[in-house]
């Protein structure tokens, strides 16, 4: 599927036309559009509408700084503790396949061959850029949250991707930014109770670019849904 750069007119469209987009343009947001999409995000539903999480929006130059200093981090060699792991260990079938084959479509479609080892650390690297985009969203939760909010927070990711959509923008959800929740702290200064749960990227996708033609594959429907009646 050829990616959508244009606005979304309906959920279905932006269902279908939303992928993980990995180059963004530079373009700027404009702040009312930025601004428009968080305070519709506002009537995301929630357990007990509880809210559950704190939103951080980084631009210009707070951005630049923050992601900076996480990739000198990263020449550096040096590693924090992730607040979770990214997945469980070991990853059983067919989530395992699942997970494998995606890497490996994207690295197809990037020409990187599975001996250069090199040129698939700089491509994962580019998660601790935002992959360029203009907008830093990082979203952090009490420590003393439970499953059920973390559903909430998903809930919550998934409005912000389809409002993207509708406003011919794109995103890319990053669990990667859990790695380093020392520096998150330190440059969104979230409060000691709280920790960094989910980041994503948002902007205008590059046409341009070959990762941006990945669109990942979904099992088929009766593999996933049963329909009772």
């Amino acid at each position: 599927m050829k990616l959508n750069t244009g606005k979304s007119t309906t959920v279905t469209d932006a269902m279908k036309s939303r992928i993980t987009v990995r180059d963004f343009l530079s373009t700027p947001v404009d702040d009312d559009v930025l601004k428009g999409i968080f305070e519709t995000a506002r009537r995301a539903p929630s357990g007990g509408n509880l809210q559950p999480w704190n939103v951080h929006v980084l631009t210009g130059e707070p951005l630049n700084n923050f992601r900076n200093e996480v990739i000198g981090k990263l020449m550096k060699g040096e590693s924090e503790k992730d607040t979770f792991p990214p997945y469980p260990s070991p990853l059983w079938e067919p989530l395992r396949t699942w997970r494998y084959k995606l890497g490996e479509d994207m690295y197809n479609l990037l020409d990187i061959p599975k001996e250069d080892k090199m040129a698939r650390l700089r491509q994962v690297g580019k998660n601790f850029l935002f992959f360029g985009a203009p907008v830093g969203i990082l979203i952090t939760g009490d420590k003393r949250l439970e499953v059920p909010q973390y559903y909430d927070i998903g809930i919550y990711l998934q409005s912000l991707m389809l409002l993207a959509r509708e406003a011919g923008l794109h995103t890319a959800p990053q669990g990667a930014w859990r790695a380093f929740p020392d520096t998150v702290k330190a440059h969104i200064n979230h409060p000691d109770e709280q920790h960094i749960l989910v980041g994503m990227s948002l902007g205008y996708a590059n046409p341009e670019a070959p990762v941006n033609e990945l669109y990942a594959d979904r099992a088929e429907l009766d593999e996933l849904v049963t329909f009772h009646s």
